[in-house]
């Protein structure tokens, strides 16, 4: 833990630094800064929060010396607002070799996004999934430059690349890779399904916006929930951009989580019979990457371009390890239309080689910004030892979804 905070000093550190060397850097100007701290640029980035920020307020600026009325009053505070959404359903049909076949339509996500800029600095961030009926995040941040930047409040976990990032702009439709889903929450130890937590981050972008670094302190357990035992989960990332289309990162998590359900993949670490849990190790490691074609942000509608993402990420839970990986690409054929790939590898328990492996294949129609069409396919391969676990042998999917945005 001692390590972990001199880094973070480390790094907070030459956040100051960098912000001291840009305040010099500053001509007389001052108009420009002033709007960036107030518009903050995230066209690179592809987080609910980031998608949300690139929108423009519901209203202009009332000028300053426009009459105090109710219509001054109200397009302050609109000005101030930012609000987006999206929504995603569709049908979903599995095949388990002849038994237990199942399909259903469904709508898995129906979220709304609500930003406010109280001040340039302070930023407060609200995020409700109307299908589930939860809050699923909300936080305060102050922002007092790009290189240094607090948050308090629920938000996504930093480990891995593809947890951040909006399922907006990910190319599976469901299941989400397996390592990334497992590792962030949804182990039945951990029960948290969402790939969030409440805590406190710093986050900042230095070296000219190359290196991006994250630090969280959170509980370390579900969701809208207090911590089950005294101990806190540190998640850390560094995100090196190589190029404005290529970024490489590697993230990890220290701490211990507590036990809420039954796991066949390890279960020495909550008793089903008296229902008891109990605080055990929880951690995890990295590698990512990816690389676009062209610098796009995320309007893939209108920028149309090659993507290939990757990760290599394992994770020990008590004395049980994990591991795996993925490569994910989408490829543009024909005006908005693209064909969609992935592989995807875990291993839930590498002892005993509970192993199974997705291939994913498909297309998507973008119909407008953010707004697409899915069909894809899904073959998943397990493991002899992964079709005893689970009593169930090789199987596949397929699923249809409708994506619309505002």
């Amino acid at each position: 833990m001692k390590k972990i905070v001199l880094f973070t000093a480390a790094l907070a550190m030459v956040a100051v630094m960098s912000k001291a060397a840009d305040d010099v850097a500053v001509s007389e100007t001052e108009i420009s800064t002033t709007q960036t701290a107030e518009e903050p640029e995230y066209k690179d980035e592809n987080t609910d929060q980031a998608i949300l920020e690139s929108h423009k307020p519901l209203y202009h600026a009332p000028a300053p010396d426009a009459e105090k009325d109710f219509k001054y009053w109200a397009a302050a505070v609109g000005s101030r607002l930012k609000i987006t959404g999206y929504a995603q359903g569709g049908y979903e049909a599995i095949f388990n070799n002849g038994s237990d076949n199942s399909n259903t339509f469904a709508m898995r996500r129906v979220i709304l996004m609500v930003g406010a800029n109280i001040t340039p600095e302070f930023f407060a961030f609200f995020m409700h999934d109307f299908k589930s009926g939860n809050m699923q995040e909300y936080y305060m941040e102050y922002r007092p430059c790009k290189a240094l930047n607090f948050r308090l409040g629920q938000s996504k976990n930093e480990f891995s690349m593809e947890n951040p990032m909006s399922p907006t702009v990910v190319d599976l439709v469901a299941p989400m890779t397996q390592g990334v889903f497992w590792l962030n929450g949804s182990d039945p130890l951990m029960s948290n399904g969402s790939g969030r937590d409440i805590g406190f981050t710093v986050y900042g972008d230095v070296l000219g916006g190359k290196l991006r670094y994250v630090a969280q302190v959170v509980n370390g357990g579900q969701i809208n929930t207090a911590d089950k035992n005294n101990q806190k989960n540190v998640i850390g990332k560094l995100e090196y951009k190589f190029m404005p289309n290529l970024r490489i990162g590697v993230s990890g998590v220290l701490g211990h989580g507590y036990s809420v359900a039954y796991s066949k993949y390890n279960p020495t670490l909550y008793n089903d019979n008296t229902k008891e849990g109990q605080t055990y190790r929880q951690n995890r490691w990295a590698v990512s990457g990816e690389w676009k074609s062209k610098k796009t942000g995320t309007d893939y509608y209108r920028n149309r371009c090659i993507t290939v993402r990757g990760e290599v990420l394992g994770g020990m839970d008590g004395d049980v390890h994990s591991f795996g990986g993925y490569v994910s690409s989408s490829i543009p054929v024909y005006k908005q239309l693209d064909v969609v790939a992935t592989v995807d590898n875990f291993n839930y328990n590498t002892r005993i080689g509970c192993q199974q492996t997705n291939f994913a294949g498909g297309v998507q129609l973008w119909l407008h910004t953010k707004c697409r069409l899915q069909l894809q396919y899904t073959y998943c391969a397990l493991s002899s030892t992964h079709r005893a676990y689970l009593n169930k042998g090789n199987h596949s999917r397929i699923d249809a979804q409708v994506q619309v945005a505002f």
